[in-house]
């Protein structure tokens, strides 16, 4: 079948869920159109990367990326999607008028329409679409206050009384999704397995970036945001002197402050890298991080990180959170930040290769293409329960 996916993000935006599932499914036959992420004329104005960017995609148009996947991005929508419901159904209407073009360009026929933010049933009914599914790996009311809150939810509210199948990719979204329809699933993130094993080959060398820097070292890859909880690593940091600690990702400094983990003298900022080369970065490091604040934001999260650590067969320190729990036997879970530092020593201490492959192995159970051969299933068993006469191919 074809595949209609409205994004929450650009195809060469941080690399992650989306584009993995997507490119999966259009390995395996399926012919995906990737509509990237919808703007509003706020974020071209407030974010100059934002504004080159789509500008050089508008200019592109659709464009194919490879066998069975095609990108193309909208033109921006009106300011105050989640301030006002009026303006969120203008912006889904103009977004279903602009984009009906492109996939009947591209011939496709009845397909599924698979969408990721709150407010895309207002797309639901514009395709001729066969299945409506929506993979919700963000929480986009939380840590949301007042009107834009009730916005979110109202919106979210009608999705998922529209919806035919739910993807909630962490234990609390599904908790919190299931209410709305049996036939919501939880599928949590995964990790591109072979691609991160580069980091446990002997023939990949250490990336330049952080080659020279001193060992020990602990690492974060990732978006650094809100959801990092900075003091906790200010006190590691200053608790361990010794250690090294790296961070690999673009600071969002409009969410963060950064300036008393920036002044610690161990503590590296390295930026954003080309996710081919990240493995060679996660060989570098010692011990990997995952210290999440204690917010609603980042308790919903799935991270694909920790499957990704894994993969990489590095040890890990996380602070609590629901999805770190159920893997404590791999994962040190440390509740305060003088837990966390003594952790980050013990991970080091207690590694070896046969831990290494051991974890390595774990991660084989939850690679991107596990997860798509569950989706896969339970979109196949949909479809012969309401269309019998249908195949997928």
């Amino acid at each position: 079948m074809d595949i209609l996916c409205f994004s929450s993000s650009d195809w060469h935006g941080k690399w992650g869920s989306r584009q993995q599932v997507m490119l999966r499914f259009a390995r395996r036959g399926y012919r995906v159109l990737f509509v990237e992420r919808l703007v509003g004329l706020e974020h071209l104005w407030r974010y100059p990367d934002i504004r080159q960017r789509k500008a050089h995609r508008w200019r592109e148009g659709l464009r194919q990326m490879q066998d069975n996947l095609w990108i193309v991005s909208l033109p921006p929508l009106f300011p105050g999607r989640y301030y006002s419901l009026t303006i969120a159904r203008w912006n889904q209407r103009l977004a279903a008028r602009w984009a009906r073009p492109y996939p009947t360009r591209l011939g496709f026929r009845d397909p599924i329409l698979w969408v990721y933010r709150p407010e895309d049933g207002g797309l639901f009914g514009h395709f001729e679409e066969h299945l409506t599914v929506y993979h919700c790996i963000d929480e986009f009311a939380a840590n949301t206050i007042g009107r834009k809150q009730r916005i979110i939810t109202a919106l979210e509210w009608e999705t998922l009384c529209q919806v035919d199948i739910v993807f909630a990719n962490s234990l609390l979204t599904y908790e919190n999704k299931r209410h709305f329809t049996p036939h919501t699933y939880r599928i949590p993130s995964g990790a591109d397995v072979e691609h991160f094993a580069q980091a446990l080959d002997p023939a990949t060398p250490v990336h330049p970036a952080i080659a020279a820097i001193p060992h020990p070292i602990a690492g974060y890859i990732g978006n650094i945001n809100n959801k990092l909880d900075i003091p906790l690593l200010v006190t590691v940091a200053a608790h361990l002197p010794d250690w090294q600690f790296v961070f690999v990702g673009q600071p969002y400094l409009q969410s963060v402050d950064l300036r008393l983990l920036q002044g610690q003298s161990n503590v590296h900022f390295l930026g954003r890298f080309p996710f081919t080369e990240v493995p060679a970065l996660v060989k570098g490091m010692d011990v990997c991080l995952l210290p999440y604040a204690k917010t609603e934001f980042a308790r919903y999260r799935s991270p694909l990180k920790l499957y990704e650590y894994l993969a990489g067969g590095k040890p890990v320190v996380s602070t609590d959170h629901p999805e770190a729990r159920e893997f404590s036997k791999w994962v040190e879970v440390a509740f305060t930040p003088q837990e966390f530092a003594a952790f980050v020593t013990k991970a080091k201490e207690k590694d070896s290769p046969e831990r290494q492959l051991r974890r390595a192995e774990l991660a084989q159970q939850h690679s991107w293409d596990r997860r798509v051969d569950e989706m896969e299933q339970i979109i196949t068993a949909w479809l012969e329960e309401k269309c019998p006469d249908q195949t997928l191919l």
